[in-house]
């Protein structure tokens, strides 16, 4: 059977998102290109609904914005698979974000099929569907689209809704619903966020924890211009200036372009307005409040949690393969750090590890770890790891 013809026109892209709403459950997902730009360019959009799969090309002339008001309507059950940067591209387009998503990555992963599972890899083992990954590194932007793409594009989401419903039905039966809906809600609920932030944006920034708290204020100011100028050129912030520049303009604070221009790493020709804007930026942040790191922990706390921490790893890995959870899920090693260094401290309170389905599974043991009310062991049986209670405090 042939690929669909794609929608060229806004009618035509109304008209597939009727047909979503009426069942109120769509599969989407898009085919972009994000090498050159600074946010992703979409070439393709996939939709397919119990009935039909549609394809959409917005290069050809359809626009996506319909599409998008799809993905952000509560009454509509949207099934994406791994939709991080499909929703960078709607939220930097359109400004929307996701209401009612169902992850099949994310939720695969409770399931005992691993965490960051590819689409094909997970149509094969649940379904016994094997895609053709011959179009997988495919340049989506170039015009017509073969045959081969069309039909690799229809594949991406005509089993996505099956395979959906087969994971819910898995991870009801082992009783991690709950689960399923808590993290989504963490990932792509109301504070997740998915579109840059210009004034978070020196977060990013390597090396900028070797700076002090007044220079990391004008780096703060420094990387949200950068952030503001890339998405007004639509080129990636590192073009604009990279890092090891930032940071050196951050820590020199140049008055003038004479100075600026002695820095390293600067593009070889700076325009006067980026010389405005920089040095601008490294006034404003030069007059702001400090913005000091976390304090360090004490020499007992670093020496304690040295020795915890790794202990701390392997209970957590204990814990999700006696569930057969992928580890990373229920908390990744920074995560057990810091988590271990707030109950060192006595404030460990909203982090992920200190309520819910995690601290129920995992959250406790390291609590009672790092207060010396839990012993580990090695045991020849799984999962290999014999947790012995000390009682007391």
């Amino acid at each position: 059977m042939p690929p669909p013809e794609p929608v060229r026109d806004a009618a035509g892209v109304a008209a597939v998102v009727d047909d979503a709403r009426r069942e109120g459950r769509a599969a989407v997902d898009l085919e972009f290109l994000w090498e050159r730009t600074y946010a992703p360019v979409a070439c393709l959009a996939q939709v397919a609904t119990s009935r039909a799969v549609h394809l959409i090309d917005p290069i050809a002339g359809a626009p996506l914005a319909a599409l998008a008001g799809l993905v952000a309507d509560p009454d509509v059950e949207v099934v994406m698979h791994a939709p991080s940067a499909d929703l960078a591209l709607l939220g930097m387009e359109f400004g929307v974000r996701p209401a009612r998503l169902h992850d099949v990555q994310l939720t695969a992963g409770f399931v005992g099929l691993g965490a960051g599972q590819g689409l094909g890899t997970l149509l094969e083992r649940v379904l016994r569907v094997r895609l053709d990954k011959g179009e997988r590194y495919t340049d989506w932007s170039r015009r017509p689209l073969s045959r081969a793409q069309l039909e690799y594009a229809v594949a991406d989401v005509a089993h996505l809704l099956e395979l959906a419903d087969r994971l819910a039905e898995r991870a009801a039966a082992l009783g991690r619903t709950a689960w399923v809906a808590e993290e989504h809600e963490r990932r792509y609920g109301p504070e997740a966020r998915f579109v840059p932030d210009p004034d978070e944006a020196w977060r990013r920034v390597k090396g900028h924890g070797r700076l002090s708290a007044a220079d990391r204020a004008v780096l703060a100011s420094l990387a949200a211009w950068r952030e503001r100028e890339a998405r007004r050129r639509d080129r990636p912030a590192s073009w604009v200036v990279p890092d090891r520049a930032l940071v050196e303009l951050a820590r020199r604070r140049p008055s003038d372009r004479a100075a600026l221009e002695e820095g390293r790493g600067l593009p070889d020709r700076i325009r006067a307005a980026d010389v405005d804007g920089m040095l601008e930026a490294i006034r404003e942040g030069a007059a702001t409040e400090p913005i000091p790191l976390p304090p360090a922990p004490s020499p007992e706390a670093q020496a304690r949690l040295d020795v915890l921490a790794p202990l701390g790893a392997v209970l957590v890995t204990a814990r999700a393969a006696g569930v057969d959870l992928a580890p990373s899920l229920l908390a990744t090693r920074d995560e057990i750090a810091s988590f271990l260094l707030g109950v060192i401290r006595g404030d460990a309170d909203g982090h992920p590890l200190a309520a819910g389905w995690r601290h129920d599974l995992a959250g406790g043991a390291l609590e009672d770890l790092a207060r010396g009310r839990l012993a580990l062991a090695a045991d020849p049986r799984r999962p290999y790891l014999a947790e012995i209670d000390r009682g007391g405090d």
